[in-house]
């Protein structure tokens, strides 16, 4: 049964930007509506959202960790521990029963992605040093960096796939130059254990079918495919199957647009998240909307208006609540100086001390809607 609330804003919101949120993956776990936030002010926050039915008041605080430089990632890897991604190029362990950070290692540029795949149990960390690497959370940290991947550019945005009935679980890489890798996780962790892991070759690569610099990428939950977005307003869905008839299924479309003045101004999608149960998935726009689609039947479902540009949003694991965090600056109005400074397009203005969470029951929101008979 739904519970009573409309939605509502979580209280203590970061006072920059949001550059992840990530609920526990274990819907069996008491811990499931624990919610991981990352920003730019410096901060992992950890919040309890398990009593949210209750309202605002209800969600709490549970952990802060202060990094010495903005965050860009934020990762589960288990109910008791985190991985961050810091602009200070270190990758960190987060004890969220202590409250105890510890470097895990570093790359030579700002780490802008962390996931885990708790198949292969591999830590991987993407960074603007043209590297992937792979780490074992779980060992001694002296030993805990067991490969340096090269990549053939900077590396934006990262996702593990989930085993699917005809494929094992693949590490999906976006870069620079519309290039993206697919690495099957099973060969890479029996090939640690050899003298060339340094050198392991990806399963695929592939160009993107997007023309503009990609923002994200997320795995679908069936793990057969995954979905891309730009900062030109468009998102793709590709499936990882390399066969001509799957392959035939994969497209791109529009959005996140708006007419202004007669001019139709192109807005960046910075970020995806799938529902886990439906497979349908929402986008995140800089024209401070959220939009949710159905992948199969190719069509918009709802879309949320926010008060400025929104910059991610995440599903919790049972699929009951969406958090979307507006606030965020578009690249372009961080650095435009004048009178007409800010966002194109009549929304709100983001950045510091203007960062919402938005917290709503989506259940039936992000449900395909039925075919007519």
């Amino acid at each position: 049964m739904q519970p009573p609330f409309a939605e509502f804003c979580a209280p203590h919101p970061p006072q920059e930007p949001v550059s992840a949120l990530s609920f526990l993956g274990e819907t069996q776990s008491k811990r499931a509506l624990h919610l991981l936030v990352s920003s730019w002010d410096k901060f992992v926050r950890l919040y309890d959202l398990g009593r949210c039915a209750n309202g605002a008041d209800a969600v709490q605080v549970l952990q802060s960790f202060e990094h010495p430089a903005a965050v860009l990632y934020v990762t589960w890897i288990h109910e008791n521990l985190a991985a961050s991604a810091c602009l200070d190029r270190r990758v960190r362990l987060l004890n969220l029963e202590t409250g105890q950070m510890m470097i895990l290692g570093k790359h030579d540029n700002g780490v802008c992605r962390v996931c885990y795949d708790p198949h292969s149990k591999l830590l991987f960390s993407g960074s603007w040093d043209a590297t992937v690497k792979v780490w074992d959370p779980h060992g001694e940290p002296a030993d805990a960096l067991k490969a340096t991947l090269s990549m053939p550019g900077k590396v934006f945005a990262m996702d593990v796939s989930p085993p699917s009935t005809s494929l094992p679980a693949q590490l999906i890489v976006a870069m620079s130059e519309r290039a993206v890798h697919v690495y099957n996780t099973y060969k890479l962790r029996d090939a640690l254990n050899g003298p060339n892991a340094d050198s392991f070759e990806p399963e695929q690569r592939r160009e993107s079918s997007l023309k503009f610099m990609l923002r994200d990428v997320k795995s679908t939950p069936d793990g057969t495919g995954y979905v891309t977005s730009s900062v030109e307003g468009r998102v793709a869905v590709e499936f990882l199957d390399t066969s001509e008839a799957a392959q035939a299924q994969k497209y791109a479309f529009k959005c996140h647009r708006k007419e202004v003045d007669g001019v139709d101004v192109v807005y960046p999608i910075h970020a995806v998240a799938f529902h886990p149960v439906y497979g349908t998935f929402a986008t995140c726009g800089g024209d401070a909307h959220c939009a949710l689609w159905d992948a199969v039947a190719k069509k918009r479902i709802r879309q949320y208006a926010l008060p400025s540009p929104v910059s991610t949003a995440s599903f919790s694991a049972d699929g009951s609540v969406l958090v979307i965090a507006s606030g965020a600056e578009n690249m372009e109005d961080a650095h435009h100086p004048g009178p007409d400074a800010g966002e194109v397009g009549g929304m709100g203005a983001g950045g510091p001390g203007r960062v919402l969470l938005h917290i709503k029951w989506a259940t039936d929101d992000a449900k395909p809607k039925a075919k007519p008979a």
